[in-house]
């Protein structure tokens, strides 16, 4: 993934605009993750329409430009939840605290 620490200015104004084409709204940071890939992936058209077609990895520096959490960033962080979670089921099942779903019907 190239790191690219701070995007050209084109590629913030060409994010307002697909948000505002695919009626997504400039809120960053609470859009979904497959509506974020909507808005890069447009981003990304406009750009190479106007002849700047991003590099890979591009999304990251967007990301960071508008407030949004990077989304490698997330993909790490939620990793390290699921394997936190998987350490506590690990010790309740020791524990003889863990219930199989069906066991609260």
């Amino acid at each position: 993934m190239t790191d690219i620490p701070a995007p050209p200015s084109g590629w913030t104004a060409a994010a307002t605009q697909a948000a505002a084409e695919l009626g997504l709204g400039t809120d960053w940071a609470a859009l979904a993750a497959p509506d974020w890939t909507r808005l890069c992936r447009r981003a990304g058209e406009i750009l190479a329409g106007q002849g700047h077609a991003p590099p890979a990895g591009w999304e990251g520096a967007l990301a960071r430009a508008l407030g949004r959490p990077d989304p490698a960033v997330a993909r790490d962080e939620l990793a390290q939840d699921e394997l936190a979670q998987d350490a506590a089921n690990t010790v309740l099942a020791e524990r003889g605290e863990v219930f199989a779903p069906e066991d609260d019907a």
